[in-house]
């Protein structure tokens, strides 16, 4: 069925076992000095282990002068023994590997303040253009948003003079020559994603008029010098791989026209392969593209670059549809097929799919938690996280362990957390009954599934976690309100209790009820909507449910009192207020809310009462905890344990994160 997706293949003189391909990510699990360490050799083990016939490694830093937060780093040859540890780990478990190189160019503005003797840093770039501004007009609001191309400070970088570009491209021959050294089978050179290739690529940013600025062919020179460096450093037979963004979705910058006639040249300087991505920092979410995107968003960079090129081409950009991937190769779209974040989600993802388990695959749902730095900052002294595999990272610590004494257990609510508990708890060899008040397992999942934006991959990780409570052998009991007195009389050993949490709304009269909804009950079909419609709250569900009413025809305006898209990720908020803007929807932020009348709400817009007509009100502004049970089962004396919302409202990562580790402990 997937017979193209396990073909062998070949890139240079390197064979692959298949045409899977782990692309690089980063972990931000290193040293002070970018050294590796233990966990990130077991997280590429436990790839290894899946069947990917073969891994690039996230990008290291290939000059003490560029150095970025966490990023490894072989920019010496003290580097060399770490990154041999990840080498072995790889082939040791059946793959061949890669590690990628990068110089972050005037992105280091960035991460100057970031790291220690930040005076050794040189921001280099290709010309000296400062921070670069866009300007978003919002939508009937009287406002404008200052939005920052590029990079987020002030200082301009140096112009790279014709010293400093031999000197740059030194280090990118002798750090790979290096990564050869450690034993990887393959180097990478990043060309894209806004980094400095990608600058001297860029027409927006690169306004030089020498030889390395002005036409399509000289602005690739400094690319194709590189390669040709690194290629003469490592020897003929060592496959070298290049990266490149096919566009980066800016008016004015890379685009698949120019990129077309120079990826025959890239090739001729001595490329092996050329790995097809998309972006820069400035439309971030095309490099990671969220549940917002349909599948395969990126393949037609790929195939547009394959048409003129005769090495092998990489395609990547949310691929985690086996039958998408077999058709991709199948008609010639690309010669191979990388997947990221779906091996965050299942590292076995290889595996399962050769032996035709699918079911058993641990979907991603494209969330980009991993990279919510904002939410998750704390995470960063362990790593990147995954919202849906909380052993990314912990792959030793979290290998199950069968319980010493098999317990009888009660999991009080099926949402997420309840879910991963009671099946967690089920594979150690606890007897273990789920129970559900609604006649549907999923809690606040199962509605968020029904959303528009959400259904494809998020009903995915329902069903996935379903399948699990069934598997595990966990009884399931819907439709059962758990009270202290229906516990008392089953006498279960420990209760989890992972009751969720329950839709606020707004402390102040409404002068029609009928007009006022729950967001949810928008969702579920249970609350008709007018024609003209405000939606109070502008975090991640406010934003998503403004964006639905809008495909419908809705007239719709968008009300919060903080910051649009407060604590949401990046590109995912990226995306939504993009959206919102094209459909026009009117956005007033920093507005609070002063009445909600029969036709429409008062709100305070720059210290002035403004009215908003509105046939229906929508209240998207956040959830409580549901803790009543909690308490009065503590006071009996039972074993209790409190997962998920009803701890505190988050995400689902916490909810499955904390689910998976105090099953892990009962």
């Amino acid at each position: 069925m997937f017979s193209f997706l396990f073909q062998p293949g070949k890139i240079g003189q390197m064979e692959l076992k298949n045409r899977l391909i782990m692309s690089p990510m980063g972990t931000a699990t290193h040293g002070p000095e970018g050294e590796i360490t233990e966990r990130t050799v077991n997280y590429y083990a436990e790839r290894a282990k899946g069947g990917v016939g073969f891994i690039i490694c996230q990008s290291s830093i290939i000059m003490r002068e560029s150095r970025a937060p966490h990023r490894p780093s072989i920019y010496d040859d003290k580097f060399i023994p770490g990154m041999q540890k990840i080498s072995e780990a790889i082939h040791q478990n059946g793959a061949k590997t890669a590690f990628q190189l990068v110089h972050h160019g005037r992105l280091l503005v960035d991460y100057k303040g970031t790291i220690p003797n930040p005076e050794d840093i040189k921001v280099i770039a290709p010309s000296p253009v400062p921070r670069l501004l866009r300007v978003i007009e919002i939508p009937g609001s009287r406002e404008q948003q200052e939005e920052t191309i590029w990079v987020r400070g002030n200082e301009p970088p140096q112009e790279a003079s014709k010293e400093d570009i031999k000197r740059i491209i030194r280090g990118f021959a002798e750090a790979a020559y290096r990564v050869r050294e450690a034993g990887f089978d393959a180097v990478e050179i990043h060309g894209g994603h806004g980094y400095l290739i990608s600058q001297f690529l860029s027409p927006l940013v690169n306004r030089r008029n020498d030889e390395y600025g002005g036409s399509i062919e000289k602005r690739a020179r400094f690319a194709c010098e590189v390669i040709a460096a690194v290629k003469q450093k490592v020897g003929p037979g060592f496959p070298v791989l290049f990266r490149l963004s096919g566009s980066d979705f800016l008016p004015g910058g890379i685009n698949i026209e120019e990129v077309v006639p120079q990826a025959p040249l890239f090739v001729e300087a001595g490329a092996d392969a050329l790995d097809v991505s998309a972006s820069e920092q400035a439309s971030i979410d095309w490099q990671y593209p969220s549940f917002l995107f349909p599948p395969g968003a990126l393949v037609h960079l790929a195939q547009a670059v394959k048409k003129v090129v005769k090495v092998p081409v990489i395609t990547v950009g949310k691929i985690n549809d086996p039958y998408l991937a077999n058709e991709i190769l199948s008609q010639g779209k690309a010669d191979f097929v990388a997947l990221g974040r779906a091996l965050f989600a299942d590292p076995y993802w290889p595996k399962k799919v050769k032996e035709g388990r699918l079911e058993e695959i641990r979907p991603c749902i494209y969330c980009l938690n991993c990279f919510n730095f904002g939410a998750h900052s704390h995470f960063l002294k362990e790593g990147l996280s995954c919202a849906v595999n909380p052993a990314v990272l912990r792959e030793k610590e979290f290998a199950l362990k069968t319980a010493l004494k098999p317990k009888k257990v009660m999991v009080v609510g099926g949402g997420p957390a309840g879910m991963e508990a009671a099946r967690t708890l089920a594979e150690r060899g606890h007897r273990v009954t789920l129970y559900e008040q609604n006649d549907y397992p999923g809690g606040q999942w199962y509605i968020a599934s029904k959303q528009k934006q959400k259904k494809n991959d998020y009903v995915k990780l329902l069903a996935y976690l379903v399948r699990g409570l069934q598997k595990a052998g966990v009884y399931i009991k819907l439709y059962t309100k758990v009270t202290p007195s229906l516990v008392e009389e089953l006498k279960p050993d420990v209760v989890v209790l992972a009751t969720g949490a329950t839709p606020q709304t707004i402390e102040m009269p409404f002068a029609a009820q009928n007009s006022v909804v729950q967001v949810n009950d928008v969702i579920l079909g249970k609350a008709r909507v007018g024609k003209n419609v405000v939606v109070i709250g502008g975090r991640s569900l406010g934003m998503e449910i403004a964006d639905a009413l809008a495909d419908e025809g809705k007239k719709v305006s968008i009300v919060t009192r903080r910051a649009l898209g407060r604590d949401m990720e990046r590109n995912v908020y990226l995306t939504l207020r993009n959206r919102l803007i094209e459909k026009g929807v009117y956005i007033y932020q920093n507005c609070p809310v002063a009445e909600i009348g029969a036709e429409g709400i008062y709100i305070v817009f720059n210290n002035d009462l403004t009215w908003l007509t509105a046939d229906t009100v929508i209240l998207a502004v956040g959830v409580k905890p549901e803790q009543g049970l909690g308490e009065e089962l503590k006071q009996k004396g039972l074993e209790v344990y409190q997962i998920g919302d009803c701890v505190k409202p988050r995400d689902v990562m916490w909810a499955i994160r904390e689910a998976a580790e105090i099953a892990r402990v009962i």
